[in-house]
C-alpha cells in the first residue's frame, strides 16, 4: 500500500476503532488518501495497459492483412494466424468477448 507523506508520523495515529461497516467517514484523511490514491493509480495503468493491448493487436492484424494478400500460401496461412489474434487480442482487452480463462 502506497503510504502518503502525512502517514510517517506515528503521532498522527487516531485512537478509534477502524470501522467495520465499510464507511469511509469513519476513515481518517491519511487513510482516505492512501485508499483513493491507489485506486486513482490502478485506474490509469488499466487504461494505459487496455490501450496498448488494443494497439498491439491492431498492428498485428494490419501485419497479418499485409501477409494475406500476398500470393505465397505460407504467408497467406500465417497471415490468417495474425489476422485472428490480433482482433481477439484487441476485443478481448476491451471485454467485447471474454478471455480464454474464462473459456476453461
Amino acid at each position: 500500500m502506497v503510504s502518503s507523506p502525512a502517514d510517517d508520523d506515528p503521532s498522527d495515529t487516531s485512537t478509534d476503532p477502524p470501522a467495520t461497516d465499510g464507511s469511509a467517514t469513519a476513515l481518517s484523511e491519511e487513510e482516505l488518501y492512501a485508499v483513493v490514491r491507489v485506486a486513482a493509480e490502478d485506474a490509469v495503468l488499466g487504461a494505459l495497459g487496455t490501450l496498448m493491448l488494443v494497439g498491439i493487436g491492431v498492428v498485428l492484424a494490419s501485419w497479418g492483412t499485409a501477409l494475406l494478400l500476398s500470393a505465397k500460401p505460407l504467408s497467406a496461412a500465417i497471415g490468417v494466424v495474425l489476422v485472428l489474434f490480433g482482433a481477439y487480442l484487441a476485443l478481448s482487452s476491451l471485454r467485447i468477448i471474454p478471455p480464454v480463462r474464462e473459456w476453461v
